[in-house]
């Protein structure tokens, strides 16, 4: 059956640790077809942008109405990036990795068919991410994607009736990147089973992993050769850690063994998981997080495989079904750990003295399936929903300007009445500002229904301001005046009524406006911006 875990049994027999190239296939497909597209107008029609705008983490009842504080943990969904579609078949987004501008993101196709796909998204500005190069690989599921030094790392299934020189389905490989973006030709490797299941890199040797009844392999980078395979049954992911290479398996837990010689050092077991499910593995520290699915995610210790904190499923939700709500992928960043829960959206933890501590969900529509953290940046892939890009509206550079400044007290509205001076810093999600005289502002604000200045209002803000939802056209509304030494992204309209003043400081900020721009008589914007979309919108 395509795409199982089952494992071919008439192939285990040829493999066993040592073996030398019993379970190597190696078959540069520079004859199989790899369908580029670089198209700005056909890419750009992927890109959605319907319920973009900010939000933050949700602390209550899923459904229910949040209450009436800020967010200290503001984010903005950039963008979704609907999956492609080829002869009539729309593929789902599996896999996704980063490097330095570039983000890669691999896909399948569920039933029958065989067909994958590959995306490049630049993110080289950082609030205006944009699909550059897509590759449709037919006869091929592609379920895992990592970058190294100039290569893409694949995993995944081939049709082997339209590759007879392949002689399973589960393949690894690898495909060269050309300056970062993708090329017509990738490498591949044969593993026991019907599918590769994950890939890792370590040094000079890569790693793959197959299903049920399959193999952890190490292969040449160089020579793409396999080296040595090991027979481990249900692999459902795999890793790499200070020279140790860490498997999960459905069945029989967790094994780690030594990069150089696939030693075994340790093994624990886990939850016993669903057949067929896709789990990931991240590290933190000297710890393994692990994907359980309805056992939700635990954290052992690579030394000892010592359980050290389990985080069970989320059960603070409404509407949804319970079977839905699973624990499918983690992905660590820094002190944050985000965690894939199906139907239950993205659970975000904080690793405060060794313990995970949770802030709060990234509720989203659909099923969240996979999810990757890089940088200021957190991808869920959510199946045929496509990428969600999120972006995590980080703390701004302290600035001098700013010591005598007080924290945000933490109000979901902030009024600044006649009269009123206030000086704060932070970085907030909020609902709504209304300025009737000074306001300074060090840091980045986040305003999910609007802001005003009003006409007698000065609002000079150091850092970001984010204003709005697509979804609920929200509005920024100057009739005083505006000052921002940093980016300005609007999620609706901008009204600059008679008299209004916008002022961009320093050397110039990203500005978006997703929305109209009113300018009514006597407006003056001065100063520098970068216009990300190039709409010249203000002008």
């Amino acid at each position: 059956m395509k795409k199982s875990i089952l494992g071919l049994m008439a192939c285990s027999l040829l493999v066993f640790q040592g073996c030398q190239n019993d379970d190597n296939d190696s078959n540069r497909s520079e004859d199989a077809k790899v369908i580029l597209n670089n198209s700005a107008q056909s890419l750009s029609a992927r890109m959605n942008y319907d319920n973009s705008g900010v939000f933050g983490l949700k602390t209550g009842i899923t459904g229910k109405p949040s209450t009436e504080t800020s967010s200290d943990f503001p984010m903005a969904l950039l963008a979704e990036i609907t999956p492609p579609k080829y002869n009539g078949l729309t593929l789902k987004a599996t896999h996704v990795d980063a490097k330095d501008n570039y983000v890669y993101v691999s896909y399948n196709t569920e039933g029958d068919a065989y067909l994958g796909a590959i995306d490049v998204i630049d993110v080289s500005q950082p609030n205006n991410p944009r699909l550059i190069v897509q590759a449709i690989l037919p006869n091929i599921d592609v379920n895992t994607v990592v970058y190294n030094n100039g290569n893409l790392y694949l995993s995944g299934a081939v049709d082997i009736d339209q590759n007879p020189g392949l002689k399973t389905p589960a393949f690894v490989g690898k495909m060269p990147l050309q300056s970062g973006l993708l090329t017509s030709f990738y490498d591949t490797v044969s593993l026991t089973s019907n599918v590769g299941t994950g890939v890792a890199v370590a040094d000079a040797k890569y790693f793959g992993v197959s299903g049920s009844n399959g193999v952890l392999a190490k292969i040449d980078k160089a020579t793409n050769v396999v080296e040595t395979t090991i027979p481990i049954a249900d692999l459902r992911a795999v890793g790499s850690i200070n020279n140790k290479i860490v498997v999960l398996s459905g069945t029989n837990g967790v094994k780690i063994f030594n990069a150089d010689n696939l030693d075994l050092q340790i093994a624990f077991s886990v939850s016993t998981d669903v057949p067929d499910a896709k789990r990931t593995i991240d590290f933190q520290r000297d710890n393994v997080l692990v994907s359980e699915g309805y056992q939700g995610l635990k954290v052992y210790n690579l030394n000892s495989g010592s359980l050290l904190q389990t985080l069970d499923l989320p059960h603070d939700y409404t509407g949804i079904d319970a079977s839905d709500v699973v624990t499918n992928a983690v992905s660590v960043n820094g002190d944050f750990v985000y965690v894939a829960n199906g139907a239950a959206g993205v659970s975000v933890y904080k690793n405060v003295n060794n313990n995970l501590n949770l802030l709060g969900s990234i509720q989203l529509d659909g099923s969240s399936n996979y999810v990757k953290s890089v940088g200021d940046y957190i991808y869920v892939a959510t199946g045929n929903g496509g990428l969600k890009i999120i972006k995590k509206i980080s703390p701004a550079a302290p600035s001098l300007a700013c010591d005598s400044f007080v924290e945000y007290p933490g109000y979901a509205y902030l009024n600044v009445n006649s009269g009123d001076t206030f000086n704060y810093k932070g970085d907030y999600l909020i609902h709504m500002i209304n300025v009737n005289q000074n306001l300074n502002y060090c840091g980045n604000l986040a305003v999910d229904q609007g802001a005003t200045v009003n006409s007698n209002g000065v609002f000079s803000i150091k850092g970001s301001l984010f204003v709005g939802t697509t979804r609920n056209a929200s509005t920024l509304i100057v009739n005083g005046t505006l000052k921002i030494e940093g980016d300005l992204m609007v999620y609706g309209n901008v009204i600059l009524n008679s008299g209004a003043k916008l002022e961009f400081l320093g050397a110039g900020g990203h500005m978006i406006i997703t929305g109209t721009v009113t300018k009514n008589s006597g407006v003056t914007i001065t100063g520098n911006y970068i216009d990300d979309r190039n709409e010249g919108k203000l002008k």
